[in-house]
């Protein structure tokens, strides 16, 4: 389990996926005041104004994760468990940015979309996941492959 590579193109995934758990900033921008969100709240300076539910898809994305990682006797789970883990980090990415811009517009009605917006680390390492998503997902294939070839051989 440990020593295929997708473990470990998986697990790097999920430890990029939890960095917005940690309490990091998704997105910033300054209208008036300076405003920025976390994974849990949307703040004005230092108050919390709203909840924010961007910490539900990080968790479910670790959970995925995980699951893809443990069942690796089974490579067609692991693949089809990794595309949904694939096509949930593109859309909670894309979920991250028209939140800020639905935040931004709330904020300051007169201001375009992505004016001064600003994204926080936590919105580039989350969205940087999904590289090593599709890695694993094509090592997967890579074994499954190999696996198929040698019980032809025999």
């Amino acid at each position: 389990m440990i020593q295929r590579i997708q473990t470990v193109y998986f697990a790097v995934a999920a430890l990029l996926v939890s960095v917005t758990l940690f309490g990091t900033d998704v997105f910033s921008f300054v209208q008036v005041d300076a405003y920025h969100s976390t994974a849990y709240h949307f703040f004005k300076g230092t108050e919390a104004l709203t909840k924010m539910d961007f910490w539900m898809l990080s968790a479910i994305q670790i959970i995925f994760a995980l699951m893809i990682i443990f069942s690796f006797k089974m490579r067609h789970r692991q693949i089809f468990l990794g595309w949904i883990l694939f096509l949930l980090n593109i859309l909670s990415s894309a979920w991250m940015v028209l939140g800020a811009n639905v935040k931004m517009i709330e904020v300051a009605k007169n201001v375009k979309p992505s004016e001064g917006l600003s994204f926080g680390f936590a919105f580039y390492v989350h969205a940087a996941a999904f590289i090593f998503v599709f890695l694993g997902i094509r090592a997967v294939r890579k074994d499954r492959k190999l696996v198929d070839s040698l019980n032809r051989l025999r």
